[in-house]
């Protein structure tokens, strides 16, 4: 099977034999044994061109031999995945990195056999992911209803205000003293949205928007740029980054609540999943007493 999906790959028996670093009479064996198997012709055969197409039979076989090679790769690792928690999060950007990037590694070194799968994007695309059973768990600042989704708060993050060292605002600022156009935008949840338009004139275009806190960086190199983003982010931003400083913001942004989403009927990792969100309570209020 592998042979005969080099040989569609390829459509050369050359180079399939090529990519399977054996002879080419081999991988011409190897046809022939498969078709006499099941009694079909699954390639033609013609003098003086060099590459081959498909029978009716072999373009039917096509899907039935990936799927093969699926499920002899998952048999071959059926032993080894079994004795491992493989646990798969999705979640926002900013969690995956100021959050996930600190607890999974101590979980991790707590427990040798877990493994984390960690996949990023935006809530539609998590809860999308988790309803779908391609994600264990996620993670969103977003509440919404899915018929077979639990959702529920674990703990909210406070948004920062941060700029550049070189920039000329004091300590204590107001909303009014915060130019849109020097904004860098991310538009974190559709409270913050609602909060942030009674705040600034919409329809004004900011510095740069970004989907992803993890992007901002660069952005902040511009003297009077500044940025609302997640205290845990803030911290490790503040931390990477001498440059940077943390400005008081009179009039406060509203709390980003944490959510944890999960399918109504619970896995079999359900133990992992709920140290995994007990261990982001505990670490989110560690920075919330900094």
């Amino acid at each position: 099977m592998q042979t005969f999906l080099k040989i569609v790959e390829y459509k050369q028996i050359s180079q399939a034999a090529d990519s399977l670093y054996i002879t080419q009479a081999a991988v011409s064996n190897r046809l022939r044994r498969l078709e006499s198997q099941l009694g079909v012709t699954l390639i033609n055969r013609l003098k003086g061109q060099p590459t081959v197409t498909l029978t009716r039979y072999g373009e039917k076989l096509v899907p039935i031999a990936e799927q093969w090679m699926q499920l002899v790769h998952q048999t071959t690792n059926l032993k080894e995945s079994a004795n491992f928690h493989n646990i798969k999060v999705a979640s926002a950007p900013s969690i995956s990195e100021s959050i996930l990037s600190i607890i999974c590694p101590l979980l991790m070194k707590e427990d040798p056999t877990l493994r984390y799968s960690l996949i990023n994007g935006n809530a539609d695309y998590i809860y999308s992911c988790v309803e779908s059973g391609t994600a264990d768990i996620g993670f969103t600042f977003y509440k919404m209803y899915r018929h077979q989704i639990n959702t529920r708060k674990i703990s909210e993050e406070h948004l920062m205000l941060v700029t550049n060292n070189l920039s000329e605002y004091p300590d204590m600022v107001t909303v009014d003293m915060l130019s849109r156009h020097d904004e860098i935008y991310m538009p974190w949840n559709d409270e913050f949205d609602a909060w942030h338009t009674m705040c600034w004139d919409s329809e004004l275009q900011p510095l740069v928007v970004l989907d992803a806190g993890t992007l901002i960086l660069p952005y902040l190199s511009f003297k009077q740029a500044w940025s609302l983003i997640p205290e845990s982010l803030a911290h490790q931003l503040l931390l990477r980054d001498s440059n940077l400083r943390s400005l008081r913001l009179v009039e406060q942004p509203p709390a980003l609540p944490v959510v944890a989403v999960k399918r109504k009927v619970p896995g079999t990792e359900q133990k992992e999943l709920e140290r995994l969100e007990f261990k982001i309570r505990s670490e989110l209020y560690k920075i919330h007493q900094q």
